[in-house]
């Protein structure tokens, strides 16, 4: 039998030593996968651009704005994993051992300086295109900062799951305003509240793959679940599929289906996803909300918006 705290040493050692650009794409490799976290981003910029599209009655068509939007997300998504490798040291340090900071793949120093480099990066490509959306996404690093030392100053916050999401989420939030600041600020659509309501609708979106990832029918105590909640294990499933009817209700009312032509209808057949995984969840069939199928409603959702943007 190996012992832990040996093994570890060595490990750390080891990698150590690693020059820094393979141990920065190790890292990656177990944070980071590519075609989860590129794909969802370019999906979400792309969807709420052609969304904001629809509600001015227009046809979407990518731009350089596009990629540019599609690539800022994607670093922020990157930066915000950096942040959460650092938040969650103390409990890695317990409950996952291998983990690419406790392993000593890469250091608290290192992280901070990836960050740093991620935030300059995702600021400095936006201050040509709308320099209005740079202040956004400063204010999106800000903040992240801030979530960031008040978790390592109170490490019981990441545990509290309903407080740390009420700290956290404006996180998501603000990716939405540089959204909207962005599309409005580079003349895409005018500025208005229904471009800007649009926020909520991906905010809502995630919140669903979010609870939904967190919800279990036999959650331990003391848990990073919502069920271990005062919202229980049916109140955590109720909410769950609340966040995702939401979102859609909220985008029929902004952008009004029922006035454009058919394919403005297609993003509303994400909802089977919820749906199913409400009935398999609560019906006491699954142990565990099917994360799979919360993740399949935002892919499908985005991409029906994109899709529908498109058609006009």
């Amino acid at each position: 039998m190996a012992v832990p705290g040996h093994r570890g040493s060595v490990m750390s050692s080891a990698v150590g030593q690693a020059p820094a650009l393979l141990r920065y794409r190790a890292f990656l490799g177990a944070v980071f996968a590519p075609g989860v976290h590129v794909t969802y981003g370019v999906l979400w910029a792309c969807a709420y651009e052609a969304a904001a599209v629809m509600t001015a009655g227009g046809v979407w068509r990518p731009s350089v704005g596009s990629l540019v939007r599609a690539m800022t997300i994607i670093v922020v998504l990157l930066h915000l994993r950096l942040a959460d490798e650092r938040m969650d040291e103390s409990y890695d340090r317990i409950h996952n051992p291998d983990r690419p900071l406790i392993t000593g793949l890469v250091s608290v120093l290192e992280l901070r300086r990836a960050g740093w480099v991620t935030a300059a990066l995702a600021i400095v490509v936006n201050v040509p295109l709308a320099p209005w959306s740079a202040v956004a996404v400063a204010l999106l690093v800000g903040y992240t900062e801030l979530v960031t030392r008040l978790t390592l100053h109170s490490p019981r916050l990441r545990d509290r799951a309903l407080l740390y999401i009420v700290v956290a989420y404006p996180v998501q939030l603000l990716i939405g305003v540089y959204l909207y600041t962005s599309v409005t600020g580079a003349a895409v659509v005018r500025p208005g509240i229904r471009p800007a309501l649009l926020i909520i609708v991906f905010a809502a979106a995630f919140l669903h793959f979010e609870f939904a990832r967190k919800t279990v029918r036999d959650p331990d105590p003391g848990g990073r679940t919502y069920s271990a909640t005062v919202l229980g294990v049916t109140g955590s499933g109720v909410l769950t599929l609340g966040w995702a009817l939401l979102a859609c209700a909220l985008l029929a009312a902004i952008t009004e289906p029922w006035h454009m032509s058919v394919a403005a209808h297609l993003p509303y057949v994400a909802l089977v996803f919820p749906v199913a995984g409400a009935f398999s969840y609560l019906s006491g069939r699954e142990q565990t909300w099917p994360a799979s199928l919360a993740m399949l409603y935002l892919i499908v959702l985005d991409a029906a918006l994109v899709i529908s943007g498109w058609l006009g």
